[in-house]
């Protein structure tokens, strides 16, 4: 519930870019990669779009429970689990004395402190046209890095590639950028707004 409650506050923070409840329209397009020889038509994705409101996630703290009011309504935390618990991995690392670490969680980089001479860690961006090979390097200490590219997860159909990061107003790939990072001191906000700011334009 701790964990819903605050994907709810990310999605006000995002203004509606990062939504748990895009599940519906999720689920197609992961079956579709899966499947590897078509994309989803724009009736089925309209569809499936009817089903992804926030309001659908219902939360009773008081007594515990969370309902989704709607059948044809899921979650997908994709953009948020990873980083969610990778900060409580941290916190709970600070909290048993670590003061110079590193943890690297599927590339989720959440640093505790700096080295034991006082200085930051070298950490690599991949560089999306070779990932192979790195754009830029960072020195990074007492802070998360995470980015969100279009070079892990997607499929080719017809010459045409479709990354796994679907822009809520489009339900499409947005093809603004080939990788997005943030820095900042929590591991759930950079996840979350790694993939808020992939879907948005650059004066937004």
């Amino acid at each position: 519930i701790d964990f819903l409650l605050y994907a709810k506050e990310l999605y006000t923070l995002t203004n509606g870019e990062m939504n748990i409840m895009m599940g519906s329209v999720l689920r197609i397009w992961h079956d579709c990669r899966e499947e590897g020889t078509r994309i989803p038509t724009n009736e089925e994705l309209q569809e499936a779009a009817l089903h992804t409101s926030i309001d659908l996630l219902e939360i009773d703290v008081q007594n515990q429970t969370v309902r989704i009011s709607d059948p044809k309504a899921s979650i997908d935390v994709g953009a948020l689990g990873k980083g969610y618990a990778t900060e409580k991995a941290a916190k709970h690392l600070e909290s048993i004395g670590a003061t110079s670490y590193v943890l690297n969680i599927g590339g989720n980089i959440r640093i505790i402190g700096t080295k034991p001479d006082g200085s930051g860690w070298k950490t690599g961006i991949q560089n999306p046209a070779n990932p192979s090979t790195y754009s830029k390097y960072l020195m990074l200490a007492n802070i998360s890095c995470v980015t969100s590219g279009n070079y892990e997860r997607y499929y080719t159909v017809n010459g045409v590639g479709y990354h796994h990061i679907i822009d809520p107003e489009t339900l499409m790939p947005s093809y603004r950028y080939l990788s997005v990072s943030v820095q900042t001191g929590d591991s759930g906000v950079a996840d979350a707004l790694s993939t808020a700011i992939f879907n948005m334009d650059y004066e937004k």
